[in-house]
């Protein structure tokens, strides 16, 4: 029997247990995508992405704002040490899977893991052991809630089986569906903006276009059509002077500015700035097409730049950790008045630490 989580008010549809077909195909790069499980998510897709619907980590995190996000809320979220407190005084008695590991994976990664399935999908799982003495990240699509409202995870080689002893699920928190699901609209546009954004490049807007008439053109033989426009080429880079007949006409589009989307791509990374609850200065770098005025964006305190405090008090970092906390600080984890805390001492510092805190033995 697994773990059940909130005992009541559970309707675990699409956007959340693994039990359902969506979710594992859409967002678990572990859980292979059988047909059914695909045909669900094509319909259910197809008028959002324009396409086969099918989505998943892997192209999401093609699209560099999505890529920037993850790899910012995620590494903030790992790097985090955690202690088990009494109070305000750290508990005697550290449980040891805190800062150890026997699965071979480190807590570090553990935890990244952990965020990177809250960023996607809004939900993770950590597999403890029957006694409680170690657990791992167990990967989303590997773990599913039965109609009974407890957690189950696959019998399956890359979850040791004393890691299915004890599964908790946490999820960040109601109305939190994760970036695949919440950002789906702002992942398809994205992709689309890029598709256009390609092809113009594939397909440029010409920058010289050479008229010739009618009766000449169709007296012209392909060979002395390209010989005219070879030798203006020719001309145009001895110095920049072309020679042609008076008559026939020259049009210069591409003297004009050539649309390469870029307020639709800088719009897609201030909508993806939202969906994550990052700071849109960090994300966002320096904006493309800028020209100075104000594009220039500081990761540090100076004006006008993102903070760091801005970035955990209104970030998805904080949301993330405090799940944590939440979830692992109840009585089926740790003794009854004992607590899991997160040290963010070293996020706050006034000057950067000169070695990272200890969270790993």
């Amino acid at each position: 029997m697994g773990i059940t989580i909130f005992g009541r008010n559970r309707n675990l549809d699409a956007h959340y247990g693994p039990a359902a077909a969506s979710p594992i195909a859409i967002s678990s790069p572990w859980a292979p995508s059988d047909p059914l499980s695909q045909l669900v998510i094509d319909d259910a897709l197809k008028a959002v992405l324009g396409g086969s619907g099918q989505i998943n980590r892997d192209i999401a995190l093609r699209i560099p704002g999505v890529k920037r996000a993850h790899g910012i809320v995620c590494a903030m979220v790992a790097r985090t040490p955690f202690y088990a407190m009494n109070n305000a005084d750290r508990w005697t008695t550290q449980p040891a899977w805190l800062t150890n590991s026997y699965s071979g994976v480190s807590p570090y990664h553990r935890m990244y893991g952990y965020a990177s399935d809250q960023f996607f999908t809004g939900w993770a799982c950590l597999g403890f052991t029957a006694d409680m003495s170690d657990c791992m990240h167990i990967p989303f699509g590997l773990w599913e809630v039965n109609d009974a409202g407890y957690v189950e995870v696959a019998a399956d080689h890359r979850v040791p089986e004393r890691y299915r002893a004890r599964p908790i699920a946490i999820p960040i928190g109601y109305g939190e569906n994760g970036l695949l699901v919440d950002g789906a609209d702002t992942l398809a546009q994205a992709r689309k903006i890029e598709e256009a954004y390609n092809d113009r490049l594939d397909n440029p807007i010409p920058l010289t276009i050479l008229g010739v008439p009618r009766e000449v053109y169709e007296s012209w033989t392909d060979t002395e059509l390209d010989k005219y426009r070879d030798d203006w080429v020719k001309g145009r880079r001895n110095g920049g002077v072309a020679l042609k007949i008076s008559e026939f006409p020259v049009d210069m589009p591409g003297q004009a500015t050539t649309d390469l989307y870029e307020s639709g791509r800088n719009a897609v990374r201030l909508d993806i700035a939202n969906h994550t609850g990052m700071p849109a200065g960090l994300l966002e770098g320096l904006r493309q097409g800028g020209g100075g005025g104000g594009t220039e964006m500081h990761y540090s305190s100076e004006a006008g730049g993102a903070h760091r405090a801005e970035l955990w008090d209104f970030g998805l970092p904080s949301r993330m950790v405090h799940a944590f906390e939440a979830r692992t600080s109840l009585d089926d984890v740790v003794p009854s008045g004992i607590s899991i805390r997160a040290d963010l001492s070293a996020e706050f510092a006034a000057t950067n630490p000169s070695i990272n805190p200890t969270s790993e033995d």
